[in-house]
């Protein structure tokens, strides 16, 4: 093996064109593959903790429903005004789930989309997340900072609006908001629109923004429910007097109610009424005055943060199975499909990546396997010599794959180790987003990439990859050359 090693290296010296061809290739192809799996695995990462750590949890419980739905709503075709199905035998699920082991943390979440309306200066769209400050809050201490304001108090109504819509608003309809105005917003949902006034309790910012998730505002989830026409009214026994229940025995109501004493005929009198007391017509609103009209347990969503996130299936897994053996129509999923498509969209890029890398590989082998092929025909006297002094076709198959594995590692290790630098370099500037789209792949405005030990185990196994099929074909034509063949190139 020395000597064949020998060969091989003074065949590479005595061609250093060719050798400096295939080198160079390998050396640029590893590089830029190591440089955008790294970017990749770290935007993935990047996306996935700040969809965990800011919105969905690891694990989303819903309602079954025939097609995908996210915190965001419906997915697919059936998208638009339709109702997010409520989360059936709410405080049986809830107890359970929280009750597992793995469990840390839990809240629950009512979403919609509401229109923020300004009288003739037109509306708003918004996206309502429907909270219960104390919980979400715990599950997500560190989502959001307030710019101005208050965090919502439990049992209170009232609205956090984001930093962005703020802007947004002030931007487009001129009117400038703060903390402890109020604001029209019509709730959007399959019941139709309804009208609430909410004051402003706070405006903040997200930590991790996301673009596309700043029109997301919390909303108390009393006011959210209202708006979606999620209440339901209290069943108690109610009684009535014989007054209240005079027109249920009588035999013709029509005549007792025109006819008979029931009604009195009286001066009526005038009085100032105030546009308060208009308003108080329709129920007097204050913070928990309704709360005991409100259907406890009308929730779209539980939310959980497990103690590892390696978890995360095993949970799935094991709530999807006592939701059948229990008969509730939920089902459990991970953060991607609770996020609605964004957290699938750093692998979707991964992947596109990948195949891009995979036909530049192919391009890249195919070039490899000329240059040796001509390299092959040149030493065509060299290599029937060989064979004439007595080389197995083992020796010669031995000399080119040696050839090409130390064109591929030398190179391929200088490919590696541009890819490393640049990818310390870049952790260390940090590289900034260029538009919105490349902020929701970052996970961020920056990405600070770092090299995984995965992506360099993977371009380790590309190099000796590339080096053994790039030889294959030139192998097979130095071995069909003939020890005659020598003699007659000289």
């Amino acid at each position: 093996m020395p000597v064949l090693a020998k060969i091989a290296i003074r065949n590479l010296r005595e061609h250093k064109s060719k050798t400096l061809i295939i080198g160079i290739i390998i050396a640029i192809g590893i590089t830029v593959m190591l440089l955008g799996n790294s970017l990749m695995e770290t935007a993935a990462r990047g996306v996935r903790r700040s969809f965990i750590d800011n919105y969905t949890g690891h694990v989303m419980i819903s309602a079954k429903t025939e097609g995908s739905v996210s915190l965001f709503g419906r997915q697919g075709p059936q998208t638009g005004n339709e109702e997010i199905p409520r989360i059936p035998e709410y405080e049986q699920v809830y107890e359970y789930a929280t009750s597992l082991p793995e469990v840390r943390t839990a809240a629950s979440q009512v979403s919609g989309f509401g229109l923020f309306s300004f009288e003739e200066k037109g509306n708003q769209f918004g996206i309502l997340f429907g909270i219960e400050p104390e919980s979400y809050r715990s599950m997500f201490p560190d989502s959001i900072t307030l710019a101005g304001g208050r965090y919502l108090e439990p049992g209170e109504e009232g609205i956090l609006l984001s930093e962005s819509k703020v802007e947004e608003i002030e931007e487009d309809i001129g009117i400038i908001l703060s903390p402890g105005d109020s604001i029209l917003v019509s709730g959007i949902g399959a019941m139709g629109f309804r009208i609430r006034e909410l004051p402003i309790r706070g405006i903040f910012r997200f930590e991790q923004e996301v673009e596309g998730l700043s029109q997301i505002n919390f909303v108390d989830v009393q006011s959210l429910r209202a708006l979606l026409g999620m209440v339901v009214a209290t069943a108690g026994q109610m009684n009535l007097s014989s007054e209240e229940t005079y027109f249920l025995e009588v035999e013709d109501p029509e005549e007792a109610l025109f006819g008979g004493p029931v009604l009195e005929l009286s001066e009526s009198q005038t009085q100032n009424v105030s546009e308060e007391a208009l308003l108080n017509i329709l129920g007097v609103r204050r913070p928990g005055s309704y709360a005991a009209q409100i259907d406890a347990g009308a929730w779209h969503f539980i939310l959980l943060k497990l103690e590892d996130e390696s978890q995360v299936e095993p949970v799935i897994a094991q709530l999807n199975r006592w939701f059948t053996t229990e008969g509730i129509e939920a089902r459990a999923v991970d953060w991607k499909v609770a996020s609605g498509g964004f957290g699938s969209l750093a692998d979707t890029i991964q992947i596109v990546f990948n195949v891009l890398i995979l036909i530049i590989a192919v391009v890249a082998i195919i070039i490899i396997m000329n240059t040796l092929v001509i390299s092959v025909i040149e030493r065509t006297g060299e290599i029937g010599t060989m064979r004439a002094l007595g080389a197995q076709k083992r020796t010669v198959r031995r000399m080119f794959v040696l050839e090409t594995l130390s064109i591929s590692v030398v190179f391929g290790m200088i490919g590696v180790a541009v890819g490393a630098i640049t990818i310390g370099i870049l952790n260390l500037t940090g590289l900034p987003a260029p538009n919105p789209f490349f902020e929701i792949l970052f996970g961020g405005k920056v990405l600070h990439p770092a090299l995984p030990l995965s992506s360099l185990l993977y371009a380790l196994g590309i190099i000796v990859a590339i080096g053994i099929v790039a030889s294959l074909y030139p192998v097979s034509v130095a071995l069909r050359i003939q020890p005659v063949q020598a003699i007659q190139a000289e």
